[in-house]
């Protein structure tokens, strides 16, 4: 027995599978249109073009499709197609190329069941989720952890201000709040949007004060009021998507953070923890050596929040 997902388009099937063909590194192996059978005569002039059945081969898995006839499509919804692959890079080049023109539901990254996982819905309605088990997948097999000897030093500094840990922190976790804060000494906040939730995304716009607009994104993990957040973080764009740091391209593309708070005598101890996501050897190298710099743009957020939480 096999079970193979069989999806409906509105007149687009043909450009969809050209798309996944590329991308998924299918072989399309039957495009029949209506103008080419019987049912020629029962569907209007401009529809003897679209695609009555299509099927396209990954391996010994097929999709197949269709465009609904006119007047009987609906949205896809309810359920997605799943893609599985064994590299984290491939998992995110395959995403990025569906995602084009269409919308993000959960940005990829990595998770606790994956080491890389998103979901998208592409230009077409269809809906898809990413998913690369990665080392998550050796460990559940019983396979050691061991340590990476060329992992990075973590980067963490920490302040005490003088607040009580749940007004700390409300200002990372209400964008009117953290608007207010947030980012390098003399960097303000311009945009920001937030859904507070695993899974769920902080995007803000900051401007310098030369006038220059950068974005940036958080991709939250782990929210546990009032002790820890556990996020990703990167360098984004406009759309939300992720993009290298702006003056220095040699940055990891992604960031794991841990923020924490701790209180005794109604003062809060705030810790940053930085380590990088997955860096290949030149952006281990560039982390490595930012310390001092990462010291010092903290140290300036840091006095912007201690500003912010002076005037009560």
């Amino acid at each position: 027995m096999q079970l193979n997902p069989y999806l409906f388009y509105n007149g687009t099937c043909k450009e969809a599978f050209e798309l996944y063909e590329r991308v998924l590194g299918g072989k399309i192996v039957m495009m029949l249109t209506h103008g080419e059978t019987p049912a020629a005569g029962h569907v209007p002039p401009e529809w003897k073009d679209k695609i009555i059945h299509a099927r396209m081969m990954l391996g010994d898995q097929a999709l197949m499709a269709s465009d609904a006839p006119p007047g009987r499509f609906d949205q896809p919804k309810g359920f997605s197609v799943n893609v599985s692959v064994d590299d984290p890079a491939e998992a995110e080049r395959t995403f990025h190329a569906l995602a084009e023109n269409g919308k993000v539901t959960m940005p990829i990254g990595e998770t606790f069941f994956a080491a890389r996982f998103g979901m998208l819905v592409d230009r077409f309605g269809i809906p898809w989720m990413i998913n690369c088990e990665g080392a998550q997948k050796a460990a559940a097999g019983g396979g050691k952890s061991q340590a990476n000897p060329g992992a990075s030093k973590e980067f963490v500094i920490s302040r005490t201000f003088d607040a009580p840990r749940a007004t700390v922190f409300k200002a990372f976790t209400e964008p009117e709040r953290m608007k207010q804060w947030w980012g390098p000494k003399g960097f303000t906040v311009v945009s920001n949007k937030m859904d507070l939730r695993p899974g769920g995304t902080y995007h803000y716009c900051l401007r310098a004060p030369d006038g220059k607009e950068m974005w940036g994104k958080f991709v939250y993990r782990e929210i546990a009021p009032p002790e820890r957040i556990v996020f990703v973080n990167s360098f984004s764009d406009a759309k939300g998507g992720v993009t290298r740091h702006p003056m220095s391209p040699s940055w990891p593309r992604e960031m794991l953070s841990t923020f924490l708070f701790s209180e005794k005598d109604g003062r809060t101890t705030f810790t940053v923890k930085w380590s990088p996501l997955d860096p290949d050897p030149t952006e281990r190298a560039t982390f490595d050596g930012g310390h001092e710099s990462m010291k010092q743009g903290w140290t300036g957020t840091m006095d912007q929040l201690e500003a912010y939480l002076a005037k009560g």
